[in-house]
């Protein structure tokens, strides 16, 4: 999920390097899919480095015995590790709206015998699983690519259980970060907090991750 309207080059690296799956957005961008060919780019060595999955999750709350949905799994990058996190007692949900992506997970699930793993086939505002389903909903590099921001964040909401929290880890918007999504396609801190706002949702604590990447921890706003 995320479009260039600029060069192709720049365009394909992004891409190559920090896409989770399909990209999606409104009537002036256009999509563009991953062939099954290139996920390999998705969990490379270079990519770990720039974003170690195991510190990301522990950072968004992660511990043994948790049910988590990682919303945008696309191949595994964090869906995988996370089920090494919570343990024989936890369960991990891949979801994503690119079947290619989850016919890949299906396959490293089964190869690696990964038995608390499950995936499924969504659209970005609804997922086929009951109300209040995890403690952590995760959603890494995910939101700055959804045609309908809000309501993905709304469906977060419901799929959150009443304590839990939805963690999130985007871009940061600022001009000296070059590599990436465009800086219009963005989504800055202050721009995360309207929109969960507008979903119904109670911002929390932001923290750097690295130079270029952000968390932001969100809960259901239940007054």
């Amino acid at each position: 999920m995320d479009p260039r309207d600029h060069d192709h080059d720049h365009d394909h690296n992004h891409n190559r390097d920090h896409g989770h799956h399909a990209h999606h957005h409104g009537s002036a961008h256009r999509t563009h899919r991953f062939h099954p060919s290139q996920l390999d780019r998705l969990t490379s060595a270079e990519r770990h480095a720039e974003l170690p999955p195991l510190a990301s999750l522990s950072a968004a709350g992660l511990v043994g015995g948790m049910t988590v949905i990682d919303l945008g799994c696309g191949p595994g990058f964090f869906a995988i590790p996370a089920a090494g996190i919570v343990g024989p007692m936890g369960h991990v949900y891949g979801v994503d709206v690119q079947a290619g992506m989850i016919e890949h997970l299906r396959g490293e699930i089964d190869r690696r015998q990964i038995p608390n793993v499950s995936v499924l086939l969504s659209t970005e505002s609804r997922v086929a699983l009951p109300d209040e389903t995890a403690d952590i909903v995760f959603i890494a590099m995910v939101l700055h690519e959804v045609d309908d921001p809000v309501a993905f964040l709304g469906e977060a909401g419901r799929l959150v259980k009443r304590d839990g929290a939805i963690a999130i880890i985007e871009f940061h918007k600022r001009d000296d970060l070059v590599d990436g999504p465009p800086m219009a396609h963005r989504v800055s801190v202050g721009e995360l907090s309207g929109l969960a706002t507008l979903a119904g949702l109670k911002v929390g604590l932001t923290t750097d991750l690295t130079d270029r990447f952000y968390l932001t921890k969100l809960t259901r706003d239940i007054g």
